[in-house]
Formats: structure tokens, sequence, C-alpha cells
């Protein structure tokens, strides 16, 4: 124990010392490891260190950098060990040399410039050995080697350096040894990396028909080289790999990744193995899909008559190695059956969704990288042989297609079955995981991970943990299978279950976005690429007009849209999304308040008030490290997107484009909130659970662009449709499962949209004011703030904005507004400062023309006044009773022209079958009733003589126009 507390107190002195002087670019840093010679243990520990602060960010590993002959320490002790030992410190020294070359380009190229490079990874070079030879090694030491060669490999990766690998690594190995000596999947671990060291190096092939061009055109030119010996290794190394995909006749494989249908038991080893050979299966797939990309000519339209002279021979090769070896299913085209079933039983492509689901996280996420492989070298086969194929065969319903049949239509085309239920298995699962996702836990800047602020120490360990990683990829596979699939249904279909099973894709895509993070921009590039086409916003069209037609009380439009409506709002709605959600942020200083819709996230976090966090799109390239970087910075830009975003395009001001964006964000808004219409009740989409406070904000912003929108009768429309909409969903928000009658104040726009929204109100009152003439629809936007359910303090500054901007009359009568009439009458109102800009703006005689009008401020003011005055008080408000009565009073008594209004107020009563019928009347009270408010009246007066004589005259008034 003594000498665990001992080596634990050095290491915690050493991580200080480390820190201190890595972060001060301190010269003494690299006395750590040349001083003495360090245990084992210490000097992994050191490294360990040194490896999580080069992760840190570019500035810790600018910082390591700096630190002259640390670097070069690190290195002579990796040389100064026997060569052929393998030690953890070795591994961990490749590894923090890799998190350094990966941080700058630079960084990689002077270790290559120095020798650093060939030193770490001289093993790779080494001469070749048989399987025999590193088995006699010893399982440790094959452990240690493995752990080596995968860091190596690793690293060189990032140099994309060219040179022989051994065949050793890239065969399929005896497995009888390895398993034999339980080295199974340290030999997998190898021949994975190998593989993507390879696909990363097929990137940098020349395009396989331009190489050919330019090889005939240079062919006499000395001191030309095109690479052409890259192209000369390809036919062999396509060999080994399809080795590794003989699933039919090599039964080893076969057994490993079909483990659970031999063997009934479960067990860590049998798991281990599986995910082994399906991480190599995985790469293999990665790697021919990265190769025949680069065969796919780079212009078609330049080929002679749209097709290419020749093909290489490993395309068909590829092509028919899937097929006969049962990688999908063939059956049900056509009402043929062709069927080369994996195992007996599912194809191969069945058989890893099966695995998607039933298994831990490792061997889930193995299953979907193999699939994504899978899929995208079919694609790139199918594409090839389309550009080879001058005619394709059509099988007739009793004819079994043929290997090469199948090739020359099209894989995929002749497995669609199939590949529809791919598509609808992700769809579910994509369903649950997005709303994992948007749960974790998020950070402002200056939360516990500076510059990155996401999921750092949140539960399950946030976007770090496998959870947000599978969900991810699966985001990945999905939107490749949308592409692949057109996004549109197979012919069979009714005209309702086609419309149904597009709006599904849209709601699936949508919920992508909300998953996708900063490593997955070209994910979301993807989504806005299919939800911005013209077929998908018609089909969001036939939504709108199913839900006006379905729900009554909906105007229907009178209008309809055009081709270059929907074509015009794709261009509009794929250039802001870009700009504003994909775009590098730049730090700009704050002019004014920036009323966008992601100010703060949902689940309440909140920029630092110390740090100015405003941002504008910027359209220049990141500077800086981000520019050279070779691993992707989470600052600088939006993504994980928050749950709202697709609120931005009416709630983001820009004054260039606003009006067309707006108008184009309101109809995509409108078209994703009624797809709900084609589903169950049940059915709940990521854009039904975002709270509707922020889209009764994003609907406020739009009127601060002025009045364009309501100036065109489609947006106008629209508009409207949409504030009744969210007057639905408000309506049902006031009846919680908690039983209660109402939900007091559950809009809470200051405290969860911004902490100054009061400003916010003051500016859309002006304009309200100042230009819109009394316009209905923006009339019935600002009275939502006056509903009890809003939080106090903005309801006060909404009528005092609107008192001070003499406008309460321009408000629309309450029969108008958005929802339900109880909405803005229950529950009675009863905040002081509220009650009493009511009483000031009686007085003042701001409700004058309110009255007049019928605006809904002087129904508000009837309302509540009178509720309060005359039987909702409690003993602590009388004094609060009291003093608005008396206040009342004396301005009846000085403005005679106010006396309807104190008559309104004192007869003021709901109709008893309001909550029945809704409506709401003015009826006279009975005798006794008046009696009693008068009583109550008198008693506000406090015995005040002047008071109560123009009590009794206000009593003997009323008594005789009753009579």
């Amino acid at each position: 124990m003594l000498k665990v507390n001992t080596r634990f107190r050095m290491i915690l002195s050493l991580l200080d010392r480390i820190l201190l002087q890595v972060w001060l670019g301190w010269d003494s840093s690299r006395n750590l490891l040349s001083v003495g010679d360090p245990s084992a243990a210490l000097e992994e520990s050191i490294i360990s260190i040194l490896i999580a602060i080069a992760r840190h960010s570019p500035t810790c590993s600018e910082a390591i950098m700096n630190c002259q002959r640390l670097v070069q320490t690190i290195v002579d002790r990796f040389t100064m060990k026997d060569q052929m030992e393998f030690y953890l410190s070795k591994i961990k020294s490749v590894t923090l040399l890799k998190a350094l070359a990966r941080s700058e380009k630079k960084n990689l190229m002077e270790f290559v410039d120095n020798g650093i490079f060939q030193k770490v990874t001289w093993h790779l070079y080494r001469y070749a050995f048989s399987p025999d030879h590193w088995v006699k090694l010893g399982r440790e030491n094959c452990k240690l080697s493995s752990a080596l060669l995968v860091e190596q490999l690793r690293f060189w990766k990032i140099y994309s350096l060219l040179s022989a690998i051994a065949g050793i690594w890239l065969d399929v190995p005896s497995f009888e040894k390895l398993i034999e000596y339980d080295i199974l999947n340290e030999f997998a671990a190898i021949t994975k990396e190998a593989y993507l060291v390879l696909e990363a190096l097929t990137r940098r092939l020349p395009n396989f028909y331009s190489h050919i061009n330019l090889r005939s055109q240079t062919a006499e030119v000395p001191g030309i080289d095109q690479e052409t010996w890259c192209w000369g290794h390809v036919g062999p190394i396509v060999d080994l790999a399809l080795k590794w995909t003989a699933l039919n006749s090599d039964p080893y494989i076969s057994k490993f990744i079909g483990w659970q249908k031999v063997i009934n038991s479960k067990s860590v080893v049998q798991d281990l193995a599986l995910n082994s050979i399906l991480w190599v299966l995985s790469a293999v797939m990665h790697m021919l899909s990265s190769l025949l990309k680069v065969v796919i000519p780079e212009d078609i339209s330049t080929l002679h008559g749209g097709h290419v002279p020749w093909l290489p021979d490993f395309v068909p090769k590829i092509g028919l190695q899937i097929i006969k070896n049962g990688f999908l299913n063939f059956s049900g085209v056509n009402g043929t059956e062709h069927s080369k079933d994996f195992a007996g039983g599912a194809s191969f492509l069945e058989h890893l969704c099966d695995l998607r689901h039933q298994r831990e996280h490792e061997t889930s996420i193995a299953s979907v990288c193999c699939l994504h492989g899978l899929v995208q070298v079919v694609v790139s086969v199918d594409e090839l042989i389309r550009l080879a194929n001058t005619q394709t065969h059509t099988p007739s319903h009793c004819h079994i297609p043929t290997d090469d049949e199948i090739l020359s239509n099209g894989i995929l085309e002749s497995s669609i079955p199939e590949l529809g239920n791919v598509v609808t298995t992700f769809t579910s699962l994509i369903a649950s995981e997005w709303q994992h996702v948007q749960s974790t836990e998020m950070f402002g800047r200056g939360g516990p991970a500076p510059g990155v602020g996401v999921g750092w120490g949140a539960s399950g360990g946030g976007f770090w943990s496998t959870t947000i990683l599978l969900a991810q990829m699966d985001a990945s596979l999905f939107i490749h299978l949308l592409e692949v699939s057109k996004f549109f249904p197979a012919k069979g279909l009714s005209a309702v279950e086609e419309i149904r099973f597009v709006l599904e894709r849209i709601c699936s895509a949508l919920e992508v976005c909300l998953i996708v993070g900063p490593r997955e921009k070209f994910i979301m590039d993807k989504v806005l690429d299919i939800l911005n086409q013209v077929p998908v916003l018609k089909y969001l069209d036939i939504s709108i007009r199913r839900f006006l037609h379905l729900n009554a009380g909906f105007k229907l439009f009178e209008w309809e849209y055009k081709e270059e409506d929907y074509l015009h709002f794709c261009t509009v709605l794929a250039s802001h999304f870009r700009n504003r959600w994909l775009s590098v942020k730049k730090k700009v200083k704050a002019e004014g308040k920036n009323w966008c819709v992601d100010h703060k996230t949902l689940n309440g976090s909140v920029s630092l008030d110390t740090i100015q966090e405003d941002v504008e799109v910027s359209t220049m390239t990141n500077q800086g490290h981000c520019s050279t970087s070779l691993v992707v910075e989470w600052a600088h830009q939006r993504l994980p997107l928050p749950p709202h975003w697709f609120l931005s395009p009416i709630s983001t001001i820009n004054p260039s484009d606003f009006q067309e964006v707006a108008k184009a964000g309101l109809f995509f808004l409108l078209g994703i909130e009624t797809i709900s219409t084609f589903f169950p009740s049940e059915f709940h989409s990521s854009v039904q659970r975002v709270p509707v406070i922020w889209k009764l904000h994003a609907l406020s912003v739009i009127f601060l662009g002025g009045m364009g929108v309501l100036q065109e009768e489609k947006s106008r429309d629209v508009l409207e449709t949409l504030q009744e909409v969210y007057g639905q969903i408000l309506d049902n928000s006031r009846f919680p499962e908690t039983g209660e009658k109402y939900r007091v104040e559950f809009l809470n726009f200051q405290s969860e949209i911004h902490e100054s929204y009061s400003t916010f109100m003051e500016t859309l009152v002006e304009q309200f004011a100042a230009v819109s003439y009394g316009d209905m629809i923006y009339g019935r936007q600002v009275a939502i703030y006056l509903q009890p359910c809003v939080e106090s303090s903005v309801r006060l500054s909404a009528w005092n904005a609107l008192f001070n901007a003499r406008a309460l009359e321009l408000l629309p009568p309450l029969d108008k507004c958005i929802g339900k009439v109880e909405g803005y009458l229950e529950p009675v109102e009863d905040d002081e400062r509220v009650l009493e800009a009511y009483a000031k703006s009686w007085v003042c005689g701001a409700l004058d023309k309110a009255a007049t009008r019928g605006s809904v401020a002087y129904t508000l003011v009837l309302h509540h006044m009178s509720s309060f005055i005359f039987g909702n008080y409690t003993s602590d408000k009388i004094l609060l009773r009291n003093k608005l009565a008396k206040s009342l009073l004396r301005d009846y008594s000085c403005k005679q022209q106010h006396k309807c209004m104190m008559v309104d107020l004192i007869r003021y009563k709901m109709d008893p079958t309001f909550q029945k019928s809704g409506q709401e009347e003015v009826l006279s009270l009975q005798m006794s009733q008046l009696e009693e408010r008068f009583k109550l009246l008198k008693e506000a007066c406090e015995g005040n003589s002047s008071l109560l004589s123009e009590a009794e005259k206000l009593e003997s008034s009323c008594k005789n126009s009753m009579a």
C-alpha cells in the first residue's frame, strides 16, 4: 500500500509539472524522461499524460511540439529499447506521435523529414514472416506486437505512404493455429488496420479512365510519373480481399459471423471472434468501395455514347462474388426465386441487420459499418456495370435470373424488397435514437470542455459514448440508403400508402439532423440535398392540403403553388440552411440583440455573460488550426443542431433576402407540422416534440422583418394557418396530466428564450404600432403575449409596450385571436403589477378606443379586473382590491365618459354555459347579485365619503337601467 501511495503521489507531482511546463513551453520538460531511468509504469504514465494533453486541442499539441527535444527524447527511448521486444511504452509513444501528427500537418511532415516517422514504424518494413513464426512469439508477445502494429498502421494511414504491406496481414490465415493459440482477435486487428490503410491509399489513385487517357498522351514524354505502379498492384490486392468475402466456401468465416446460429451458448470469446471478423469484413468492403469510386469516370458527359469502353476485370469479379456468396437476397423480384442465402437461412444483409438489433454496442457498430461498406460496394458496382452496358435483360415472371443477369440488371434493382426492409429497420432505429442524442447534456462555452462544450462529463459519456457513435453511424447508413433508393417508394402502393411512405422518410431525415455531430457535417449536407427536392416539397404540399381538408375551422387555400415556386423554395432553403448551420462561426462585436432560434438550447444551457457569444456566418474558411489540421475541430461550428433548427428560415433576420427565405420557410414549416395527419395519433415526430414556445417565438420574429410576408397572399395564408396550428397546440398544453384545470405560466419566454425578452417585445410592439395599421394577423401574434400562461414579466412588458405605443386599440377582438378564448381569460389575473397596469391604462384613457372597437385589450381588462375585484381575491389581496376599486371610482368621478365602462365592469359576468359552448357574453345581473357587488365596492372605499357617494350614484344608475 505504501508503494502504491508513493507512486500515486509521484504521478500527481509529475502531472502538475508536465501541465505547467507544457502550457508554458519550458524546455526543461524534456528532463522528465531524459533524466534517470524511470520505471516502465512511470514512463507509461508520463506518455499517457502527454497523449491526453495532445488530444485536448491544437493549442496543446503545439505547446508539446514547441518543447524542444521532448519528442526526440521519446523517440530515442523507443529506439534504445530492444527492437525485437514489445513494450506498452512503445505503443503509447506511437500513439502520442500520431496524435501530434493529426493535430497539424506540419508536425507530420516534420516527423517524416527528421526520420522520426521511419524510426517508429520500422516494424512495418521488416521482412515478412509466416503465421507460424508470429505464433511462436507467444500469446502475450502476439498481443503486444498486434497492438504496436495497429498503432503503427494508424500512424502510417495519416501519411498515406504507399509501401508493400506484408501479405500475411491481408490474406485469409490458417484459422486453426490462431484459434489454438487464442490470438485470432490480435491477427484480425492488424488485418483490419491494413485494409483501412489500403482504403486511404486508394483515394490517392488517379481516376482509372483519366489515368489511362493521360498515360496514352504522355507515353513518349520522359520524366512524367503518373504512379502507374499503383494500379498495377490493385489486382492482387482485390484478389486477397475477396478471399474474406467467400462466405459460402470458407467454413471458419461463416462460423464466426454466424456464431449465434451455430452455437446456442454465448460467451465473451464468441463475441470477440464475431466482432473481429466483422471489423475485417467492414474494412475490406470500405477498401473495395473506395477503389471502385476511383474507377467511376469523373465526367460521364465526356464518354462516347455515355458508356465506358471497357471495365477492369476486378469490377465484375467483385459483383459476382457478392451475388454468389449470399450477401443479398434476390427472391421476390418479378415473382422469381433466386437465393443463395447465407448460412442456409437469411442473406448476409439480413443477418447484419439482426446483429445490429441483438448484440452489444461493438457488435452493433461493426455490423452497421459492414452494412454501409456493402451498400457502397454494390452501388459502385451497379454504376460501373450500367456505364458498360448497352442493354439490359428483362426477366419474365417465370424466369430465374442467372448471376450474370443479376449483375447486368443491377444488384440493388434485383434486391429491392430486401433493401426496403433495411430502410424500414433503420427508420425505426433513427426514430428512437435521436431522442437519446438530444438528451445528452450540453454546455455553453466555458463548460467542462473548453473549446468543445458538448457532452464532456455527461451521463453515459455524451458524444464520446458508443451509444452516440452507434446512432451517428445508423444515421449515416440511413441517409446513404435514402440516396440509393431515390427517396421514393416502389411501384404497387396505393396513393395514400405512397404519400405515407415518403412522409415517414421525411420525418426520419429530419431526425437524422438531430443525431449528426461535427464529424458528420457531410451527412447534414446530404440531408439538405434530400429534403430540398421539388418532389419532396410537393409531398409536403399534399400533406398541408389534406390537413386543411380534415380539420374543420381551417381556411382552405384558394391558390396552388407552381413548379417554379417549388424550385425557388428548394434553392432558397438549401442556401439558407447551409449558411445558417454548416458555415463556420466567426466572432463579431454585438450590434444589438440576435434573436435567432439557437440563442439557447432546449435543455436550458446558456452562454456565459462574460464571453461574447454572438456570431455571424462567415463565408471565409476557418483560419488557424482548422485549415491545416487532420482532425475535426469541434469549435467554430454549430453541430449538433438544436431540436428547433428547422425554425431558422423564419427567425433569422437577414436584410438581403429575409423575405424570400421567410416565405419558403413558412411553407416548409407548415408542411412538416402537418405530416402527422397521415399517421396514427400516437405518432410523434421530432417536429412535434419541439416546445410550442419556440415556434411562437419564431413566428413573432418574422414580423420584425417588415410587412412584406403579410402582403403576399400565399405566405399570408400560410402564416395564418400556422398561427391556428400553434393555437391548437397551445390549447392542448393547458391541460396537464396532473388533472389541473389550467396550467399557469408555462410560456416562459424570458427564462427559456432570452433573459432580455422584454426588449424583444418592445421592438415587436413598436413595429406593430408603426407599420401594421392594425393588421389582424400581426395583432393576433402580439396578443399571444397577453395570455395568463405567459410568464408575468413578459405579459407585463407586452402590455406596457402596447400602452406606450398607444396600440391597445389596434389588437383584434377576442374571438379573432389565436386559440380558444378561455386561454386569455383563465386563470384570473392576480399579479399585482399586471393589474395595476390594467388600472393605469383604464384611468389614462388608453382603453377608450379599445372599448369602442371591441379590442381584446378591453375584454381582458374587463374580465380580469371584474373577476379580481368581485370574487377572485384572497385575504392577502384585500388591500390590492381596495386600491384598484378606489382608483377606478376616482376616475369615474372625474370622467363621466367612463360611465359605460364602469357599468360594463359592474355588470360583467361569464355565461354559465361558457365552459361548454366556448362563448362569452355580458349578461344583466339579478338584483341580488348587483347589490352584492356594490356592497363589495363600498367596502373597498374604506369609508371615503366622496368615493361612497360616487358608488351610490353608480348603483342607482345601474338599477334604473335594469328596471
